[in-house]
């Protein structure tokens, strides 16, 4: 089996094939690159100059060194002319039947010594292997895309690969200046089985009418950090290839979170793929374009209080001080040591984290049984009941909502808010749908006139930002708690795949993992989803007291 690999293959010339050729030629390894005619061929290298043209434009690049990387790639229609190169890569469309026929033929023509990968995002390398005379020599190399940008290469093994051929082709791809993760054959891999399935319930979530769409785009791209909202993502993935990934992945789980949305399989059956037709979640300018032609009219902001209080200490109490007070919104804070009652505001902002130090939490105590809860948010109510009759009341968390239950008058619902850290994008805060319109409006004003980017959705658990993200890093957990990847497998996919700010459990040991676990248990206790139901691991590893990047001994 070649040990060393200085000439490459590639099948399949569309845009992630030419992205492929070109990390070849770039590396400085010559690239003998294949399409069914000599068109798609001539298209294949349209995309190779295209690219490096706009290098060029973008001053990373000149002629010259252009039309060298150019000249180490050879064009052909022909699958024989890889005859004599030490690895072939296949990047063709997500077809078994297809995939198995190119490897079938390529049996009569490679050397026996030459390795054979697929590009495949999904598919199994297994059966991809067992259609060719020697499977041993059969192994995924699954680039990203754009393959030139994108640092992740998910190296997938099976049962029959040569092991030594797995240490070549991984120390290829660090050759090629990219980041392997080596992991076994099944359904989606570490990236794709991750992310397809994030993608699937933020499309559940859209299809109920439970937020906006631009809300639910703005609460992973602002609220969460990540590169794009799951819409906008799935509109550039092409909402063919999210349903063929998601029937796949159903396929080998039967995971009721990894089936095809049922919206979903209408915009493909309807022909709206995404950018590349012009028309998914969102329309475009053109077929191709990322232009967006339907963005809604602008809706006027409701009106904001006048006089605003902050009752509560700590972190969150004073970031929400600091963020009204520096958007313009003049914020009265209120603690323990406050010697006035919060008289005559409009609106009162209640933050319960950081009450007590109660090691049973809110829902697992007696309540009133408790001595720490009661010493500690004696205070706290005695603020509360005195505001003034009429005052709208909003609740920032759980600890908020169970120490001022008493405390508020028994024809107010409190309006439900969560405050998210800010992240490059912005800052990100949610108001629960519930308690008297008005009441909604006046939050959602004071709020927006603060600066932050509002949003309004079904008074749920998890409201919009955390039932994105929480059920997506307990998918990561699983995948760990299963013996498939690990912690650091998992977050390097996701940060070089996905272009993630962090990892999975990066986020996790953001927040605190008894903070996402609870999450988790409050969504699960609300739906009886499956896939919410928390990993084991959650709890092993908060017993363990460490966090679960931590790679001390």
């Amino acid at each position: 089996m070649t040990q060393q690999i200085k000439s490459v293959g590639v099948i399949g010339l569309g845009t992630m094939g030419a992205g492929i050729v070109e990390v070849f030629v770039k590396a400085g390894i010559p690239v003998v690159a294949v399409d069914g005619t000599k068109e798609l061929a001539q298209r294949g290298k349209g995309f190779l100059t295209g690219s490096l043209d706009r290098q060029i434009k973008r001053g990373k690049l000149d002629e010259a060194g252009r039309d060298e990387i150019v000249s180490r790639a050879t064009f052909s229609d022909r699958l024989s002319d890889l005859a004599d190169v030490d690895l072939v890569i296949e990047a063709v469309p997500e077809r078994l039947e297809i995939k198995t026929s190119i490897f079938t033929e390529l049996d009569g023509i490679v050397r026996p010594d030459a390795v054979l990968a697929t590009n495949t995002s999904s598919l199994s390398i297994t059966q991809i292997a067992a259609a060719t005379e020697h499977p041993e020599r059969v192994i995924g190399m699954h680039f990203f895309n754009p393959a030139p940008v994108l640092a992740l290469v998910e190296v997938i093994t099976t049962i029959l690969v040569d092991q030594k051929l797995v240490e070549a082709v991984r120390d290829l791809a660090v050759t090629l200046g990219k980041k392997p993760v080596v992991v076994g054959d099944r359904a989606g891999f570490v990236a794709n089985a991750l992310l397809i399935t994030y993608l699937a319930r933020a499309i559940r979530t859209y299809e109920t009418g439970h937020v906006r769409r631009e809300d639910l785009d703005d609460a992973a791209r602002i609220g969460i950090g990540f590169p794009m909202g799951p819409l906008t993502l799935s509109d550039l993935i092409g909402l063919d290839v999210v349903k063929e990934v998601c029937d796949v992945l159903y396929d080998a789980t039967k995971e009721p979170s990894a089936a095809p949305p049922a919206l979903l399989q209408q915009m493909v059956a309807a022909g709206r793929l995404g950018r590349k037709t012009g028309h998914g979640f969102y329309q475009y300018e053109k077929a191709g374009s990322g232009a967006v032609v339907d963005a809604p009219e602008p809706v006027s902001t409701p009106k904001g209080a006048s006089k605003v209080a902050v009752i509560g200490e700590g972190a969150v109490a004073d970031e929400l001080v600091r963020v009204l007070d520096e958007g313009g919104v003049q914020a009265l804070a209120y603690g323990s040591s406050s010697d006035e009652l919060p008289e005559s505001v409009d609106l009162a902002f209640l933050v319960g984290s950081g009450l007590t130090d109660c090691a049973c939490g809110p829902e697992g105590c007696a309540g009133g049984e408790c001595e720490s809860h009661e010493e500690g948010a004696a205070w706290f109510g005695d603020l509360v009941e005195g505001l003034s009759e009429g005052t709208v009341v909003a609740v920032l968390d759980e600890d908020a909502e169970f120490h001022a239950a008493g405390s508020i008058a028994q024809d107010v619902r409190p309006v439900v808010v969560r405050l998210h850290a800010a992240t490059k994008a912005g800052q990100v805060v949610e108001i629960g749908r519930s308690g008297e319109q008005s009441a909604v409006d006046l939050v959602h004003g004071t709020l927006a006139a603060a600066g932050l980017r509002t949003m309004v959705a079904r008074d749920r658990a998890g409201l919009v930002v955390d039932a994105l993200l929480l059920p997506h890093l307990n998918d990561a957990v699983k995948m760990v708690d299963s013996g498939y990847a690990s912690v650091a497998d998992v977050d390097t996919a996701m940060t070089a795949g996905c272009g993630y700010p962090q990892g999975p459990f990066a986020y996790i040991d953001q927040m605190g993992a008894d903070a996402v676990l609870l999450g988790l248990l409050r969504m699960y206790d609300e739906t009886r989803e499956p896939g919410l139901s928390p990993s084991p691991l959650f709890d092993e590893q908060m017993m363990s007291g460490r966090d679960f990047t931590d790679t001390s001994a």
